[in-house]
């Protein structure tokens, strides 16, 4: 799930301040060649010649429920050794865990892991205050061919991984089954691609029965080029290079605005910022029958099944399909979103190799299968997947299924694995003021997408330029 975090000058600025404390930025600060992975050691001779337990702050950026199920994994993992605790720190969400990090790359209080949501990538690299994980996977000769490829691939940059996904999600079409039965719509065949959207959006309001609600998320534009395998940005998404530049002025671009101006501009959709009070406006939507479709993080459906679950909503039987794609003959996939977990340069050796023990830990076979059955996040492995308790689940309710199928069909490549951009939440801003405009002021799609555009590349262009590339 992504959340807005805070701008690029601000971030910028943070890394700039704290070059006193660190290593002064450089080109090869987020170039991620082979060699920078051994820099930092991550021993397993460290963690079993060190003595009592080894404690381990844990920044982690988990909300209710999922904070639970964190809490219980991390319960019994401080309970089956010895050898290391961990401590977690709840912080209020993935903003205020990035905000605490810059903060404390002047000062040294930096936690030994912490949870950073994708977007946060490449401005990670950028405080060179995290060791890649790359190192602990080549010192622990810990294999990765039962991961999803997909998922393990985000946080891979030029061939290095960076960071461990841990909690991995996509967005997802949620609907009313009894709203689509009402408008004469198959519940059981939902829109497939963007254009279907659009159709059955225009159906389902002309028959009285809401139409779909929208939150402006510049994560759907990325999606839906990653469906079509188009890029996002150059340098093959910044994972052959850092990105200097967007580039999805393209057809598919256009695609995408157009046929979101045409889902506003005709009446069927009513539109919600992922920020504030509305936040969840869409959801909401669907539950008291506004609208009868919308589009959202499947690491909400926990949450949305608990809400049902109480009846307070019970005219919605509610489905869940894979997020449409951009054409019918588009051979690209779902992108992954959530969150990585991050290994700090700062804490000891025996820290370091303990953090990975502990991240080994939340990304095995049974943890993973326990964190997807509690939350709605993907399970991580391909054994997590075949375990009886997920499999029993999608047997029961196959709703919990739909995530993981979509992020494992489709070619792999640098488009389907997302894109990596240092000041991402202000180029999702220059995406969602374009987007807006064309909602509001009925400007252009083309006009629209040309602006955004030309403000996302000015936004990475003075990143970049703040930290000397």
């Amino acid at each position: 799930m992504r959340t807005p975090t805070f701008t690029a000058t601000s971030i910028a600025l943070a890394l700039g301040l704290a070059a006193t404390g660190l290593a002064s930025c450089s080109s090869s600060s987020s170039s991620a060649p082979a060699t920078t992975a051994a820099t930092t050691s991550c021993s397993p001779a460290a963690l079993s010649s060190a003595t009592g337990p080894i404690q381990l702050n844990f920044w982690e950026s988990m909300p209710r429920a999922n904070g639970d199920a964190l809490q219980a994994l991390t319960d019994k993992y401080n309970a089956s050794q010895s050898k290391v605790h961990v401590n977690l720190v709840v912080q209020t969400s993935y903003q205020d865990t990035f905000t605490k990090v810059t903060s404390g790359l002047s000062t040294g209080q930096l936690p030994d892991i912490a949870m950073l949501t994708d977007t946060d990538t490449q401005a990670a690299i950028d405080t060179q205050a995290f060791m890649p994980v790359q190192s602990c996977i080549n010192s622990f000769n810990y294999p990765t061919g039962d991961f999803l490829a997909r998922a393990l691939a985000y946080w891979q940059v030029q061939g290095t991984q960076w960071a461990m996904p841990f909690g991995v999600s996509g967005p997802v079409l949620f609907y009313n089954k009894l709203a689509f039965q009402k408008a004469g719509l198959d519940p059981n065949a939902p829109p497939a691609t963007l254009p279907a959207l659009v159709a059955a959006a225009n159906t389902l309001k002309i028959k009285g029965q809401g139409g779909l609600g929208l939150v402006l998320d510049p994560w759907h534009l990325e999606t839906w080029l990653a469906t079509d395998n188009q890029l996002f940005a150059n340098t093959q998404n910044g994972r052959a290079g850092r990105a200097t530049k967007v580039v999805f002025k393209s057809a598919a671009g256009l695609a995408v605005f157009q046929n979101l101006s045409d889902l506003v501009r005709n009446g069927s959709t009513t539109t919600n910022s992922i920020q504030g009070a509305g936040r969840y406006d869409n959801l909401l939507g669907v539950g008291s029958g506004k609208y009868a479709m919308t589009i959202d993080t499947s690491a909400a459906l926990g949450t949305v099944e608990q809400v049902l679950g109480t009846g307070a909503y019970p005219n919605v039987d509610l489905g869940v399909a894979p997020f449409p794609k951009l054409a019918a003959n588009s051979t690209g996939g779902v992108e992954p979103g959530g969150n990585g977990l991050w290994i700090s340069k700062k804490s000891s050796a025996a820290q370091r190799a303990a953090a990975w023990s502990y991240i080994a830990f939340l990304d095995s076979t049974a943890s993973q299968a326990t964190w997807a059955t509690a939350t709605g996040y993907v399970p991580l492995r391909k054994t997590s997947a075949a375990s009886p308790s997920v499999q029993a689940l999608w047997t029961k309710d196959p709703r919990w299924k739909v995530a993981y199928t979509q992020l494992t069909v489709g070619v792999q490549t640098a488009a389907t694995a997302g894109a990596v951009v240092g000041p991402f939440n202000d180029v999702h801003q220059a995406i969602a003021d374009a987007e807006a405009s064309m909602f509001v002021s009925n400007v252009a799609p083309a006009v629209a997408l040309n602006s955004a555009a030309t403000k996302a590349d000015q936004v990475i262009a003075d990143y970049n330029s703040r930290l000397g590339f």
